[in-house]
């Protein structure tokens, strides 16, 4: 035990150093050579951003203040060889090799073999290769697993330890991602209401926030607003010193579900859990909601990054990559829309229902409300749309979110090429002619390519400026409109980037730039709905007939072009027609720009129409001005349909033109992502999760986990079930009304999947969120799972941290009695109940039996629990019994039951789930069952020195004097033992159980064995010392006579009615007795 735990807690010093191994790699060369498991290869790439694997990265978890002198030195560090790592490999028996591999392209299992070759354990640990598991960072890999997915850290704890537990399917081998930390404190976790009450994704309609999230509050993990406070960082246990026999291997199916694991559910069970640990202590609930969103985001983000760093040498991770983005995008849609929630004291009586909340009816009196004057300046008017209007910021932060995720895809600006600089040098050293030959000039200005054909446009000057289009349409996409006037300038385009700039409205401010005297400074664009006209225009597909471009470079610029400025005008049929824009999110966000362009349009329009009545000395605000204004509202008056219901929109996209755009909007996340803006999480939950998990036939409502069945949700993605259960626990916690019994259900489903993957140390985390009767149910499945002791134990640790010892106390009641009823069953079907003998016949247990002996097992890790373990072993005894297995009761209590359980029972007392008289009957059976035994270990012990002792094997008086010793000093134990059992005080087995009839029927088993034992040990005795040839006769008739009358005295042992010994024989057993007696006289 000391070794034990002095390797755990090497493994907790090891453990608390971060996973940086990704990141330190990047620097690496390509090392010359042929391609092999320890070589490189120029076309591999190996990256992973350090940021997204560090520690800090998840606000919940916060790093270690300082490293721990004691912490051993970095595991993998840089080898002198090129392009190579030097890996330090620690054995169970402290001993360290070190091995280079290349780990661009070695798996687990190479290194493991390599350390392996370099140590040979088999000799002096037990163990080779084959019998081995590396365990990184305290959790166990499987072989095939890449290096590159393992998230190795520089300073990560490389261990080889020997297989147990079923090799990759114990419960350390599900660990978890790499983060290798534990989940929260050892105290136990209640499910606690918040301190204050919780804004719900609903309240996002209806309610006053501060401006939605901006580009800027998407950026990263190190956001003020989710990396503010933290939780506590904890050590995660591990098992790397610990021997354990080994398991035999594991099934096919077993293998298949073991590499389905996913190391980011590790990570995500861990926030959820600090989440809940945490959540007693804190004042503002709803940013610590934001934290926990934050901490999702982060950690997909992290293995987005890996997986994409790895996606482009294994095609199968592609699948995987989308599904993570999609999950990553979701989770930061509903950030997004908690950021215009009210602040957690506002009052969440005053939201009103949902539906209304989504009416623009009040749109016009939240406008008149404004009170637009004739010196309001249209920056302000429109900054009062966007703090009064709630319909116009939820579908800001809508645009926001669609605009962060086109963010991802877009490029530096770098500095592109100047536009035409290869047709402007052919020209200038006349090598260019005109359309029409040698007379007719080059013309190059921006309108030459429209007017008179691209004929005379070199084709990389073509291709640069379909590339720079492209570019802008990205930046435009992102709503960096700046950006896109920036890299048109950048490009000598300055005409082009003033084209792109006139949408800002006009303001008025404050300038620094004169200290003596102040001065106002003025923004914006005063022709805006001039410059929106311009470009509503410019974005109308010309007919092919007039078009003189006939590059497919030009061509696309001109497409590129076409839907750059029908972006910024609001032309959304150009948008939706176009070939270049034909995913979800880009129809969504052209119909959501447009929709905010417009309502900012209408703002503007009512702004100028009140400064048109004021004064007519406005420059450029005039009848003929507001006309184009009333011009755009015309033309975009039917999105006033889709303002007031967003759904509209959504569901008009599952019926698209465009096929994929049609695929895309019927996707469960797409799906998910539309009723999220629109706050339907009943419809979430009861129509999208529980009918993709479920079949419509399966609607009952149980615990069962089905753990050997085929059912609906197999068919589907950890990774969705995961954020499925995720989704439910954050939509319960934040106070959405929707089926709990759907909640339930799917939450149960995703506990499913960990228990079938071996995830067990994460079930508690989910269990726990489950009613009383729920969680307790899907704890005894759990732990029929489980059949090694060790792992048991620490599943039993993990239940008790998320649950208090009562539902603990009948989670090990209920699993106990149902696996006890379900082993004796299947021993009952597949052997005959041996017959009754000797209760010192010796009959191996089989593997049955000794299941059901360990499930006593099961109530000796708590001290609470030792009365009631006593009790089921005395009620496994007394079927052992009935049975005939009289053999296997030594084994019960010498191997099941702890020794010290009475002393442990006597110092707990007042902590025993058992009342005071339901112990003491226990101890008394249990001294009575260990009577019983140390009375058939003696008689075994007897039987041995009687058989040693034959007339052929004494050939010498000195071995006949040594065999009469020996012989005499075993009669004597035997006998005295059998006499306690029998004249146990109060009689054996005599008031121990609640039942009479049990009680008579198990005495009537096993008295009539010591009886007739006890007289046997006498007679037997007595006839071998008669036997004796080289003994003095005379002495043998002075040892043989007292042993003889001890055989009489066996009468008034079963006479003594104070133990009702003759209460358990029968009248046949009486007989035979009397016959036996009657020998004794004779020999007598």
């Amino acid at each position: 035990m000391a070794r034990r735990s002095g390797a755990l807690q090497r493994l907790i010093d090891d453990a608390d150093q971060s996973l940086n191994l990704l990141a330190s790699l990047n620097g690496l060369t390509d090392a010359s050579g042929p391609r092999s498991a320890a070589s490189s290869n120029d076309g591999a790439a190996f990256a992973l951003g350090s940021s997204s694997s560090s520690v800090s990265s998840i606000p919940f978890l916060s790093a270690p203040a300082s490293t721990d002198e004691r912490a051993p030195p970095p595991t993998v560090d840089r080898s002198v060889r090129a392009g190579l790592l030097h890996v330090r490999g620690v054995f169970p028996d402290h001993s360290v090799e070190f091995v280079d591999v290349d780990p661009r392209f070695a798996t687990v299992g190479e290194l493991k073999r390599a350390l392996c070759a370099k140590r040979a354990p088999q000799r002096d640990l037990g163990f080779d290769a084959a019998g081995a598991r590396l365990m990184l960072d305290a959790q166990l890999a499987d072989d095939d697993w890449e290096l590159l997915d393992c998230a190795l850290g520089s300073d990560a704890t490389i261990h080889v330890v020997k297989a147990f537990g079923g090799g990759g399917g114990g419960f350390l081998a599900a660990g978890g991602s790499g983060f290798g930390f534990a989940f929260g404190s050892s105290a136990p976790r209640h499910a606690a209401g918040p301190k204050l009450s919780i804004s719900s994704i609903a309240s996002v309609y209806g309610q006053q926030q501060p401006p939605p999230l901006s580009l800027s509050q998407f950026g990263g993990s190190s956001s003020s607003g989710r990396s503010d406070g933290g939780f506590q960082s904890s050590l995660a246990l591990s098992l790397a010193g610990a021997q354990a026999p080994p398991a035999p291997a594991m099934s096919s199916r077993a293998e298949t579900l073991a590499r389905q694991t996913r190391p980011e559910e590790a990570s995500f069970a861990e926030i959820a859990a600090d989440f809940y640990d945490h959540l007693p202590s804190v004042q503002n609930t709803d940013l610590y909601c934001e934290k926990l969103l934050g901490g999702y985001i982060d950690v997909l983000q992290a293995r987005l990054e890996s997986l994409e760093a790895a996606a482009g040498t294994r095609p199968r991770l592609h699948d995987d990559v989308k599904e993570l983005r999609d999950e990553r995008n979701t989770w930061h849609l509903l950030f997004a829309l908690r950021q215009i929630c009210r602040s957690g004291d506002t009052d969440r009586d005053s939201s009103g229902d949902d539906d209304a909340l989504m009416r623009l009816d009040g749109a016009e009196s939240e406008r008149d409300a404004a009170e637009l004057h004739f010196d309001t300046m249209e920056d302000d008017a429109l900054r009062a749309l966007a703090t009064r209007n709630e319909a116009y910021k939820i579908q800001h932060a809508l645009k926001a979110w669609l605009e962060h995720m086109a963010l991802e895809r877009t490029v530096p600006l770098g500095d592109p090429r100047a536009g035409g600089s290869r047709t402007l040098k052919l020209a200038k050293k006349g090598l260019l002619l005109g359309p029409r030959g040698a007379q007719q000039p080059v013309r190059l200005d921006p309108d030459a390519a429209r007017r008179d054909g691209d004929e005379h446009v070199v084709d990389d000057d073509a291709e640069d400026e379909a590339d720079l289009l492209k570019r802008v349409w990205q930046f435009v996409r992102a709503g960096r409109a700046g950006d896109a006037a920036e890299l048109c300038l950048r490009a000598g385009q300055g005409w082009r980037a003033a084209s792109l700039s006139g949408g800002a409205p006009l303001g008025v401010g404050e300038s620094n730039a004169r200290r003596d005297e102040p001065a106002l400074e003025r923004w914006g664009n005063p022709l805006r709905a001039l410059w929106k006209t311009t470009c509503w225009q410019l974005s109308e597909p010309v007919p092919a007939a007039q078009l003189r471009l006939t590059k497919g470079s030009s061509l696309l610029a001109r497409q590129y072009e076409e839907v750059v400025y029908a972006a910024l005008s609001g032309n959304v049929a150009v948008i939706a027609k176009s070939p270049l824009c034909e995913s979800w999110e880009d129809h969504v966000w052209a119909h959501v720009s447009a929709m905010t362009e417009q309502q900012q349009d209408e703002v503007l329009h009512r702004l100028l129409t009140v400064k048109l009545q004021s004064s007519r000395l406005v420059v450029g605000n005039d009848a003929h001005f507001l006309r184009h204004y009333a011009a755009l509202l015309e033309r975009t008056k039917y999105l006033k349909r889709y303002e007031a219901n967003l759904d509209a929109l959504f569901e008009e996209l599952k019926g698209s033109r465009v096929e994929s755009v049609r695929a895309q909007a019927n996707e469960p996340h797409r799906h998910i992502q539309a009723k999220l803006v629109t706050a339907k999480v009943e419809y979430i939950v009861s129509r999208i999760l529980d009918a993709l998990l479920f079949s419509p036939a399966d609607d009952a409502y149980h615990w069962d986990l089905q753990l050997h069945a085929v059912l609906q949700a197999d068919a589907l993605s950890p990774l969705f079930l995961r954020f499925a259960a995720h989704f439910v626990l954050f939509a319960a916690f934040t106070g959405e009304k929707f089926d709990e019994q759907a909640g339930h259900m799917i939450l149960k489903a995703y506990i499913r999947h960990l228990v079938q993957h071996r995830q067990l140390q994460l079930v508690p985390v989910y269990a726990s969120r489950l009613p009383y009767a729920g969680a307790v149910e899907v704890y005894v499945q759990l732990l029929a799972t489980v059949d090694d002791s060790l792992e048991r134990e620490l599943v039993l640790k993990r239940v008790l941290q998320f649950s208090s010892m009562d539902v603990l106390t009948a989670v090990l009641q209920i699993a106990v009695a149902r696996m006890g009823d379900e082993y004796r069953a299947a021993a009952q079907a597949q052997e005959q109940p041996q017959s009754q003998g000797g209760a010192g016949l010796a009959t191996a247990p089989s593997l049955l039996d000794r299941k059901r002996m360990r499930t006593v097992e099961f109530l000796c890790f708590y001290s609470a629990h030792r009365a009631e373990a006593l009790a089921c072993a005395n009620a496994l005894a007394r079927e052992f019994v009935r049975e005939g297995k009289f053999a296997l009761l030594p084994t019960l209590f010498g191997e099941h039951v702890p020794e010290d359980s009475l002393a442990v029972i006597d110092l707990h007392r007042s902590e025993q789930t058992r009342d005071d008289a339901a112990v003491g009957r226990a101890v008394r059976e249990a001294l009575c069952w260990k009577a019983y035994i140390a009375a058939g270990e003696q008689y075994d012990a007897w039987r041995d020195c009687l058989s040693s002792g034959g007339s052929a094997a004494l050939t010498l008086y000195s071995e006949e004097k040594e065999f009469l010793t020996e012989l005499m000093y075993h009669a004597s134990r035997a006998s005295n033992a059998l006499l306690e059992a029998l004249h146990f005080e109060g009689g054996w087995l005599m008031r121990c159980l609640d039942s009479a009839a049990d009680e008579v029927a198990v005495r009537q088993l096993c008295l009539p064995l010591l009886v007739f034992n006890l007289h046997y040990v006498e007679l037997e005795s007595a006839r071998a010392v008669l036997r004796l040839r080289f003994y003095p006769e005379a002495a043998r008739a002075q040892l043989a006579q007292p042993l003889l009358a001890k055989s009489l005295q066996v009468a008034d042992v079963v006479a003594d009615e104070r133990y009702g010994v003759s209460e358990a024989l029968s009248h046949a057993e009486q007989e035979e007795l009397s016959n036996r007696y009657e020998r004794a006289l004779h020999w007598l």
